[in-house]
């Protein structure tokens, strides 16, 4: 984001360097033109007079030694012509060639010739100027031709153009300098809340926003916390309240237990005495994985801000098992269901997740596949690690799943259509999503390559 500020800033700060540094560029070569141009015009007037006397009186010695002293003090060449054309008195060793004829016959015409080219770097290193003599009538009696040497005058503006545009740089530099604290200071709170949302959608604890930046930002940022603080507290309050009504009903429940269990059963009242007791069962069970559901989310929050209970309380926060060792605590319970368990592989390795928490979560989803991958089903339960991390896999073979029901598996108490009359509560893959997000890992569910439901627990390396 700064780049897509910064740039435009940095485009428009260069031409506007760019759209002052032309003028003055050209207002130091023009400048020095005019200069050397008046120099070069006094200097001429001093030649032209000798030349008219000399022309007028037809003594030309004399206009011969101060042209030569004039070569000798500018070290620039001279040629005065007469009204026929033909020289009277060079020095410098300019002769009567073309370009020295064609300026000298327009200066012939009583014009004087005496523009110089924009002096610049690129400009050619000397230039032809002209001047008539003019005697009694005003009729040219002759014309006097310098070579004007701008060598001098270039080099002159080639230093001042390179002090132009180390000043320019400088602007630049500084406007770069101006423009990279402003957009820090515009965007730093804009990255802020970037990563105080990200954290916020990871269930991580976002960093405490600092008001900075304009003062719309600082609203921004000022609202963003309330919110977040309102959010983690709504959240909060809601867990607590799933704990408090689970706790509340264990002892309601406990006691129509009691009253259920000391009921004299009478053979016409046995069905729905054992539908009571079903229906006090299922209860009883949706109470039990309600208050682990709430025990994993607080963790699992407890964990986001730094706070791990199992470490305080000097439980191992990793454990070393194999995926046979898993497979044969659950063996039993998939045998009765008629699934078949695939879990022969005898590598250790080491799980970044304390123990009790991982047999939970394995017995959770193989609980999933033995009541609803079908009788004759296959299970296949494997431990992985490679330089990536670690992750257990558990496929089933079951019947195949709808997109729609593989987007809705693991939200709270939501169940297949299919599976609806089947016990269970719609909590057990909320319960491992927690338990991962408390081990610092994830859960990942996608279709099995057996057919049915996988489901990967992934830790990954730092």
């Amino acid at each position: 984001m700064r780049r897509r500020v910064l740039l435009p800033l940095l485009v428009f700060g260069l031409i506007a360097v760019i759209a002052v540094l032309i003028p003055i560029a050209q207002s130091i070569a023009d400048s020095r033109t005019q200069q050397i141009a008046l120099q070069r015009q006094a200097s001429l007037d001093q030649v032209v007079q000798r030349a008219r006397t000399a022309l007028v009186q037809g003594g030309t010695s004399s206009l011969q030694a101060y042209v030569h002293r004039f070569h000798a003090v500018y070290g620039e060449a001279v040629l005065v012509l007469d009204e026929k054309g033909d020289a009277v008195a060079s020095a410098g060793g300019l002769a009567p060639g073309l370009n020295v004829r064609s300026i000298a016959g327009a200066a012939s015409r009583a014009i004087p010739q005496v523009s110089l080219p924009r002096v610049t770097p690129w400009a050619p290193d000397t230039a032809l100027v002209a001047v008539p003599v003019i005697a009694a009538g005003d009729l040219s009696t002759g014309v006097v031709v310098l070579e004007v040497d701008l060598a001098r005058a270039k080099a002159d503006v080639a230093s001042a153009w390179v002090l132009v545009v180390i000043v320019g740089l400088l602007l630049l530099a500084a406007l770069m300098g101006a423009s990279l604290l402003w957009t820090r200071w515009i965007l730093r709170p804009v990255r802020a809340l970037d990563s105080a949302v990200a954290a916020l959608t990871a269930h991580r604890e976002a960093v405490p926003l600092r008001p900075t930046g304009p003062p719309e930002l600082r609203r921004l940022s000022r609202a963003f916390t309330t919110m977040t603080d309102e959010v983690e507290n709504t959240l909060e309050q809601q867990r607590g309240f799933v704990a408090d009504a689970s706790h509340q009903l264990r002892t309601p429940l406990a006691a129509i237990r009691l009253r259920v269990d000391s009921l004299p059963r009478d053979p016409d009242a046995a069905d729905d005495l054992a539908a009571v007791d079903h229906d006090l069962d299922r209860l009883e069970h949706t109470v039990e994985r309600m208050l682990t559901l709430a025990n994993a989310e607080h963790r699992a929050s407890a964990s986001r801000q730094g706070y791990d209970a199992a470490r305080d309380e000097g439980a191992q926060r990793e454990c070393r098992v194999s995926a046979s060792e898993l497979g044969d605590l659950h063996r039993w319970r998939l045998d009765e269901a008629g699934v078949m368990l695939d879990a022969s592989d005898d590598t250790v390795v080491v799980v970044p997740c304390g123990r009790a928490d991982l047999e939970e979560m394995v017995q959770v989803l193989l609980d999933n596949a033995a009541n609803y991958a079908g009788h004759g089903a296959r299970v296949r339960l494997a431990l992985r690690e490679d330089d990536r991390g670690v992750s257990l896999h558990v496929d089933d073979s079951g019947a195949h799943l709808a997109d729609a029901d593989l987007d809705s598996m693991g939200t709270r108490f939501w169940r297949a259509g299919a599976h609806r009359s089947s016990p269970g509560t719609g909590l057990g893959l909320a319960i491992v999503a927690e338990l991962m997000r408390t081990a610092g890992g994830s859960l990942r569910l996608e279709r099995s390559p057996l057919g049915g439901l996988g489901a990967r627990l992934e830790w990954t390396r730092p």
